[in-house]
């Protein structure tokens, strides 16, 4: 889209994500990620996926707070080009054998490529993006890579703490595994994002 080149305001390019005209189906991301609005989503394995021994990822939530829509009204109201932030939030991940909860701040931007999805990084640990897109009517799916349009498949990663390369053991990711290439995740009460 050539009008994407250069927008005035991050809220012209939230108005372009996440509220074209027509029904509910058309515009998904304004359901998920309501602009102007906190949202919880959530997905906790149940107990037949947890005891597989495969599986890294035991839970997942990505939380907008009132701080988060009071960052993206900031955004809002910059001059800002393509690959400006247009969501901001935290995703919180449970890894198997691992009683701590991980955080990580995002900053979403509109793919290039794709204007259904959101490029995601965290800006502690630059390098990593982790992609997210509508799912159903109010949904979102946290996916680690993605394919090309070649329909090759590339990996991708995220930093879960702001230690990036500096940790004594190395860096904690978030990175694709086998059977944990993409999560979805349900809209939740506030609770599950905690």
């Amino acid at each position: 889209m050539n009008t994407r080149k250069q927008l005035h305001g991050g809220a012209a390019l939230l108005a372009l994500l996440l509220a074209s005209p027509a029904s509910a189906a058309d515009r998904p991301l304004a359901n998920a990620l309501p602009a102007g609005h906190a949202s919880c989503h959530a997905r906790v394995l149940d107990a037949a996926a947890r005891a597989d021994p495969n599986r890294r990822i035991i839970s997942m939530a990505l939380d907008r707070t009132a701080a988060d829509v009071a960052t993206e009204r900031k955004w809002g109201k910059l001059e800002q080009f393509d690959g400006t932030p247009v969501i901001s939030a935290t995703l919180r991940v449970r890894l198997r054998g691992d009683p701590a909860t991980h955080a990580v701040q995002l900053e979403c931007a509109a793919s290039l490529d794709d204007d259904t999805v959101l490029v995601c990084t965290t800006p502690a640990c630059p390098g990593g993006e982790i992609r997210m897109q509508a799912e159903g009517l109010s949904g979102v799916t946290i996916a680690i890579g993605g394919r090309l349009k070649s329909g090759r498949f590339v990996g991708h990663y995220i930093h879960l703490d702001n230690s990036c390369e500096g940790r004594s053991s190395g860096p904690l990711v978030l990175e694709q595994a086998e059977g944990e290439r993409s999560f979805s995740l349900a809209p939740a009460p506030k609770e599950a994002c905690r």
